[in-house]
């Protein structure tokens, strides 16, 4: 495996040769490619006409981090609540006990750390949608209230530190989500990038749009806020999180975005490049031009990366419907209250592709292609490009909601 700095050098050289040569027959920006049994890979164009100024001189690369940092601590617990009503909670240190109706005795203390959107209030009373897709009652003292916020409208002009972002490591729990041929599971590894994307929407930075390296820097501020809808709580936060959950809490985070983390499996077989896959809204064109965006910058992350790829024949930026053919497919999407995509980085199930996906220096490179992706959203009116006609699929991936065994993560 070579070195995260060997990487980044390879992709600045890699993007300037393209520049120098302007290839024929290109697909332009925004332009559907219909599903054929070859591979075409969705120009960069918008990246040379974004309007994200680099101000600064531009460090040496950064190391690449072993592990994302620490998730933050639980907030303390009495705290007074500002008024609103929708929005987000954290259950405070400690824990916090949830009732079903206000009555009786608690079903469980759930667990410090724990995120859940708030749906309705009652006085210092709080009604929470939980990650078995449940409701229930929590008290204010035991919670650490955000209220929800009107999103801004992304484009040219807006500041990323007016955002709010979701990100959604996909499994947890029971749902494991694809395996590796050597065992490395989804889940474990959804997590690990959501994490790092995390990290890096917390802080400043500089982006060389050129070669794509994120730097320290102050050219862009962090973003103004970033929920995971699975980390804080319980260690190595594996609990189950059903799909309404998910969509749920970024509607009442108020987000601009949501960004289902995912790694793909079962592909049509061998591809030139890198066969990642996103899904996108199918009438909300917000959803379609983030899907864009971020297959752009996930094949300026990955193409460095020199393995024999897999991908399905229609790998880009799509849209998966139900039989009706208007319906989105995908739970996440179909529910969505916010621009939502479901990013598919690499086949896990691909030797190679795992062998990857088990490594700080490819996890790092998915984490930046999720956040230069989301810096273009929020503050460019970049068009992204990558879009191909989806072909039938017929495969039932399963509905997505909460088991009848979940259960909250309990405080011990």
């Amino acid at each position: 495996m070579r070195s995260s700095k060997l990487l980044r050098i390879t992709l600045a050289m890699t993007l300037v040769a393209l520049a120098a040569c302007t290839a024929v027959g290109e697909t332009p920006a925004g332009t559907d490619v219909p599903a054929t049994g070859t591979h075409t890979t969705p120009t960069l164009s918008t990246v040379a006409t974004t309007t994200i100024v680099t101000t600064t001189t531009l460090p040496p690369v950064p190391e690449v981090p072993a592990a994302p940092k620490p998730d933050p601590l639980p907030p303390p617990p009495g705290q007074v609540p500002p008024a609103g009503v929708g929005g987000v909670a954290v259950i405070a240190a400690g824990g916090a006990d949830l009732w079903d109706d206000r009555s009786g005795s608690p079903f469980v203390t759930a667990h410090e750390g724990l995120v859940m959107a708030v749906e309705d209030r009652e006085g210092d009373w709080f009604l929470l949608r939980t990650m078995c897709d449940t409701r229930a009652w929590a008290e204010a003292p035991q919670l650490e209230f955000t209220s929800a916020v009107e999103p801004v409208s992304v484009g040219q002009g807006t500041s990323f530190s007016e955002a709010v972002v979701v990100l959604d490591p996909g499994h947890g729990g029971a749902n494991h989500g694809a395996q590796g041929p050597t065992g490395l599971r989804e889940e474990v590894v959804n997590l690990d990038i959501a994490r790092r994307a995390r990290d890096l929407l917390e802080e400043s930075h500089t982006v060389d749009w050129e070669s794509g390296i994120v730097y320290p820097g102050s050219d862009i501020r962090p973003v103004g806020r970033v929920w995971l809808t699975r980390t804080e709580g319980p260690p190595n936060a594996d609990y189950e999180a059903g799909l309404l959950f998910r969509a749920t809490l970024a509607g009442s985070a108020g987000a601009n975005a949501l960004i289902a983390i995912h790694n793909n499996a079962a592909p049509d077989g061998p591809f030139e490049g890198p066969g990642s896959e996103i899904f996108y809204m199918f009438k909300d064109p917000d959803s379609r031009r983030l899907g864009g965006l971020l297959i752009e910058e996930m094949r300026r992350s990955f193409t460095p990366f020199d393995v024999a790829w897999m991908g399905d024949l229609d790998a880009g930026a799509k849209y998966r419907l139900q039989e009706d053919g208007e319906t989105d497919y995908y739970g996440i999407l179909r529910r969505g209250l916010v621009p939502s995509v479901i990013s598919e980085g690499a086949f896990i199930s691909n030797e190679p592709e795992e062998a990857l996906l088990a490594t700080p220096e490819f996890r790092q490179a998915y984490a930046e292609a999720v956040y230069r992706a989301l810096v273009r959203f929020v503050t460019t009116d970049d068009p992204g490009s990558g879009f191909t006609t989806p072909y039938l699929r017929t495969n039932d991936v399963g509905s997505g909601n909460a088991r009848s065994t979940c259960q909250v993560p309990a405080q011990p």
